[in-house]
C-alpha cells in the first residue's frame, strides 16, 4: 500500500514545484538585479538637464540632457556591475507632466517605478518617501529680475557733466592768477620808469644799467614761474578730483536688477513666478507671498515672455528657482535678464531618487563620486548645458566696453591737450627770446623764456 501511494506523493510534489518555482524566479527577477529598474523622468519645456524626442511613427522616447547622461554613466560605467534599467516618461496621456516632482515622487514610494532621475532637488520632506542618493550638482535657490533700462549714455560724458563746482573753481583760479600777473606787470612797469628817468639822468655807466635790468628781469621770471607753477598744481588738482568722481559716477551706473530681495516683491504686490512642479511655491508662500501672486511657468519662453511683461502687464516681476536652471536662461538673455546677488537659499543640490530600501543606493553613490573624481561629470557639463558661468552678452562686460570706449575719448583729448601745452612751452622757451642786444623790457610771456 505504502509503495502504490509514493508515486502519487512524487507527482503532487512536482506539480508543486512547477508551479511554485517559476514564481519564486519571477518575484526575485522583479526585485533583483537582473530585472530592468524603470526610472521614472520629469517631462518639462525645460531642456537644459532633461530632454524627451519622441518619434511620431513609432511613439519611442529618446532621452538626453546633463541629468539624463550623468545617471547613464553612473549606472552603465561607473559601477562595478552595471545595473540595467528603462526610463518611463511621467507624463499623462496628453504627453503632460503627470503633476509634480513630489507626486513623481510618490509613485516611485510607492513602487510604481523604481527610482527617478532628473533635476530632482534633494528635501528633507522628501525623505519620508525616497532615499535620495549623493548630489550631482550642488544648487541653491535664486532669484531672476529684469535689469533696469538705463538711459543712451553719451561718448562725451564726461564732458557734458561739468560740475557747476568745477567750472566755478577753475574760473576763479583763473581770475585770481589774472590779478597776480596784472599786479606784477603794474608794479614791474613802474619800476622800470623810475629806473630808466634815474637812469638818462645819471652818470651811471652803461654796465651798470646792464646789471640793473638783468636784476629786474630776474625778479619778474621768478615770479612768474612761481604763479604758473601753483596755477598747473592747483589746476591738476582739480582735474585729479573731477575725473574720480566722473569714474565712480560711471561704475556706478551699470546695470543692476530691478528688485533686491523678497520683502520688495511683498510690498509692490509683485507676481512672480517659479518652474511647474516644483517645490518653491510652497517655499514662497512660507516667505510671506500671496499664493495668488504666483505663477506656474512651464517652458522657458513663458519664462522671458512673462518677465519681459512684468506685473503690470499681467507677466511677474521676479522668477525664483534653483540657481543653475536659472544661469542657462541668463546666459541666453545677460543684456536684459540678471540674478539678484544679494538674495541666495542653499540647498543640498540635485540627486536621483530610489525607493526606500534599495540596496544598491551606496553603490549608485559610489558612481557618482567616482564620475566628479575621474573628471566625466565634467566633461558631461560642459557638453550640455556648459559653464554655469558662462554669458554670452554679459552686460558688466558691455558696461566695461563702455568705459574704455569712454577711456579712449578721455585719453585722446588728454594727448591733444599736452600736445599743445608742450607746443606753447616750445614756443616760449625755444620761439620768443629776449632781446637782449637791445635792453628792451620783454612783456608776457616771455617771462618764462629762460634766456630772459
Amino acid at each position: 500500500m505504502k509503495h502504490k501511494c509514493r508515486p502519487i506523493s512524487e507527482l503532487f510534489f512536482c506539480i508543486v514545484a512547477l508551479l511554485t518555482i517559476p514564481m519564486l524566479v519571477m518575484s526575485q527577477n522583479s526585485t533583483g538585479v537582473g530585472a530592468k529598474l524603470k526610472i521614472a523622468i520629469p517631462i518639462r519645456n525645460f531642456t537644459g538637464f532633461v530632454t524627451v524626442k519622441t518619434d511620431p511613427t513609432t511613439g519611442e522616447h529618446t532621452f538626453g540632457g546633463f541629468a539624463i547622461q550623468v545617471f547613464q554613466a553612473v549606472m552603465n560605467t561607473a559601477l562595478a556591475t552595471p545595473i540595467p534599467f528603462e526610463f518611463v516618461p511621467f507624463v499623462r496621456p496628453d504627453g503632460t507632466m503627470d503633476g509634480t516632482f513630489d507626486d513623481m515622487l510618490k509613485n516611485v514610494s510607492s513602487k510604481n517605478f523604481d527610482g527617478a532621475a532628473g533635476e530632482i532637488s534633494i528635501l528633507y520632506s522628501r525623505t519620508q518617501w525616497v532615499d535620495f542618493t549623493m548630489p550631482y550638482l550642488d544648487t541653491s535657490i535664486s532669484m531672476l529680475v529684469r535689469l533696469r533700462q538705463e538711459p543712451t549714455r553719451s561718448r562725451v560724458i564726461p564732458l557734458a557733466t561739468l560740475t557747476k563746482y568745477v567750472v566755478a573753481s577753475s574760473l576763479a583760479f583763473s581770475f585770481i592768477v589774472a590779478l597776480l600777473f596784472w599786479f606784477m606787470e603794474y608794479r614791474n612797469d613802474r619800476h622800470a620808469s623810475v629806473n630808466k628817468i634815474a637812469n638818462s639822468s645819471s652818470a651811471l655807466s652803461s654796465r651798470n644799467r646792464d646789471d640793473n635790468w638783468r636784476s629786474e628781469m630776474l625778479g619778474s621770471m621768478v615770479q612768474t614761474r612761481l604763479v604758473m607753477i601753483l596755477f598747473f598744481m592747483v589746476l591738476l588738482v582739480i582735474i585729479a578730483c573731477y575725473t574720480a568722481s566722473q569714474t565712480s559716477s560711471l561704475v556706478s551706473q551699470r546695470p543692476s536688477g530691478s528688485f533686491k530681495n523678497i520683502n520688495q516683491l511683498i510690498r509692490k504686490e509683485a507676481n512672480v513666478g517659479y518652474r511647474e512642479g516644483s517645490f518653491i511655491r510652497n517655499l514662497l508662500i512660507q516667505k510671506g507671498i500671496d499664493g495668488s501672486r504666483l505663477i506656474s511657468l512651464r517652458s522657458e519662453e513663458e519664462m522671458v515672455s512673462m518677465l519681459s511683461k512684468g506685473t503690470a502687464q499681467g507677466g511677474v516681476d521676479a522668477i525664483v528657482a534653483d540657481t543653475p536652471n536659472l544661469k542657462i536662461l541668463v546666459a541666453k538673455h545677460c543684456n536684459v535678464f540678471t540674478i539678484v546677488p544679494t538674495y541666495n537659499l542653499h540647498a543640498a543640490g540635485f540627486g536621483f531618487a530610489f525607493y526606500k530600501g534599495f540596496d544598491q543606493l551606496s553603490d549608485v553613490s559610489n558612481g557618482i563620486l567616482r564620475i566628479i573624481e575621474n573628471g566625466q561629470l565634467a566633461r558631461i557639463q560642459e557638453t550640455t548645458i556648459g559653464s554655469l558661468e558662462a554669458c554670452q552678452d554679459d552686460p558688466n562686460a558691455a558696461a566695461s566696453a563702455f568705459l574704455d570706449n569712454d577711456t579712449l575719448w578721455i585719453l585722446i583729448a588728454g594727448a591733444i591737450a599736452v600736445f599743445l601745452l608742450l607746443s606753447i612751452v616750445l614756443l616760449l622757451y625755444c620761439g620768443i627770446r629776449c632781446n637782449t642786444r637791445t635792453k628792451n623790457v620783454v612783456a608776457y610771456p616771455c617771462y618764462l623764456s629762460p634766456c630772459c
